[in-house]
C-alpha cells in the first residue's frame, strides 16, 4: 500500500498536473486554475510593481484590456487583472480583503458582474480548476494539495500526468506577466478600437429571445452582507470604483430588485448595467463565443464608463 502511494505522490510532484508547483509553466488552458495563477503572479510582482488598480471578474474579464484601462487612470497607476474562472461575489470579496489586509493601496477598481454566475453559491469550490488559493481561503497548503491530490487519483488523470512527464508541451499559454491580461498582446494594441472577429462561425450560437428576460432575484441576505463588506473596503481605501454588469450573448437582464440592491449599496453613479437587450449585445459578432464578449466590447465598456456622464 505504501509503495503505490509514494509512486503516485512522486508522479503528482513531477507532473504537477494542476500547475500549482510551477504556476507559470503553462501549456494547456484546461489545466489552469486561473485564480491560483492570478494570486501567484500578484505575490511575485507586488513589491516590485506596487499594484494599486484592480479589475475583478470571471473569464469574461479576458475581454478587458488593462493597458487601455490604464489610459483612464491617474499617471503612475499600476494595474492588475485579479481574475478567476467563474468568479463570484465571494471570490471578489476574498481578493479585496486579501489586498486590504496587506495594506495595499486600492485606488482604482472595476468589478465585473456576470448575471447570474457572479451570485452563485457561497460555499468554497473543491474542483481542481476552482479551489481557492490558500492566501485567499485561509486554508492550509496541506489542505489545498490534499484536495488536488485526491482529484489527481483518477486513472485518466494519472495516465495523462505520466505522459506529460515525457512529452514536451506543444503549445504555451500566453498571458501578460505584468498586468495578468490573458492576451499579452494587449499591451501593444492600444492605438485603435479592436475589430470584430468575423472569422468565427456564429451559426451555432442559437436564436436569442426577442423579449427581455430577467433573472429571478439572486441576491440573498448572505450576499448582501458580502456586498456591504466589499463597499466597506472600497470606502476605507477611498477607491475610485465602477460596478459593471457585463453584456451577455443570451441578453439575460438583471433582476430589478437585485439592481436596486446594488444601487443602494454602491450608489447609482457607480453602477453600469449592460445586461439585457443592450446595444453592445445586439450584434452577435461582438462575441467570441456564446459565453464571452470580444475585445471590441471591452474597449467600448471602458469608453462608456470613463468618458460618458452617468
Amino acid at each position: 500500500m505504501g509503495i503505490p502511494f509514494l509512486l503516485l505522490l512522486v508522479i503528482y510532484i513531477m507532473a504537477d498536473p494542476f500547475k500549482t508547483n510551477n504556476a507559470f509553466h503553462l501549456s494547456e488552458v484546461n489545466t489552469i486554475n486561473r485564480e491560483y495563477l492570478s494570486t501567484e503572479l500578484y505575490l511575485k510582482n507586488e513589491k516590485k510593481l506596487k499594484y494599486d488598480s484592480f479589475i475583478f471578474g470571471s473569464s469574461k474579464a479576458c475581454g478587458i484590456n488593462t493597458y487601455k484601462w490604464k489610459s483612464y487612470l491617474p499617471a503612475g497607476s499600476s494595474q492588475f487583472l485579479f481574475q478567476a474562472w467563474a468568479e463570484t461575489i465571494t471570490g471578489i470579496y476574498q481578493k479585496l480583503a486579501f489586498l486590504d489586509k496587506r495594506n495595499v493601496a486600492i485606488n482604482n477598481v472595476v468589478i465585473l458582474l456576470d448575471i447570474p454566475a457572479s451570485f452563485g453559491e457561497i460555499q468554497e469550490p473543491t474542483t481542481a480548476l476552482a479551489i481557492k488559493h490558500p492566501s485567499l481561503s485561509g486554508k492550509s497548503k496541506l489542505y489545498f494539495h490534499g484536495v488536488l491530490f485526491y482529484r489527481f487519483l483518477k486513472p485518466s488523470e494519472v495516465y495523462k500526468s505520466i505522459q506529460s512527464i515525457f512529452d514536451k508541451p506543444k503549445n504555451k499559454v500566453d498571458f501578460d506577466t505584468i498586468s495578468n491580461d490573458w492576451n499579452r498582446l494587449n499591451k501593444l494594441k492600444l492605438e485603435r478600437m479592436p475589430k470584430q472577429d468575423s472569422t468565427l462561425s456564429k451559426s451555432k450560437f442559437g436564436v436569442r429571445p426577442e423579449q427581455l428576460i430577467r433573472t429571478k432575484q439572486l441576491i440573498e441576505p448572505e450576499l448582501v452582507v458580502l456586498l456591504e463588506n466589499i463597499k466597506s473596503i472600497l470606502k476605507k481605501n477611498q477607491s475610485n470604483y465602477k460596478i459593471v454588469i457585463v453584456p451577455s450573448y443570451n441578453q439575460l437582464g438583471i433582476n430589478v430588485q437585485d439592481l436596486a440592491i446594488l444601487v443602494k449599496i454602491f450608489s447609482k453613479e457607480n453602477i453600469f448595467d449592460y445586461s439585457g437587450n443592450h446595444l453592445f449585445s445586439k450584434d452577435k459578432f461582438n462575441f467570441s463565443d456564446i459565453n464571452h464578449f470580444d475585445m471590441i466590447i471591452g474597449w467600448k465598456i471602458l469608453e462608456d464608463i470613463y468618458e460618458t456622464p452617468n
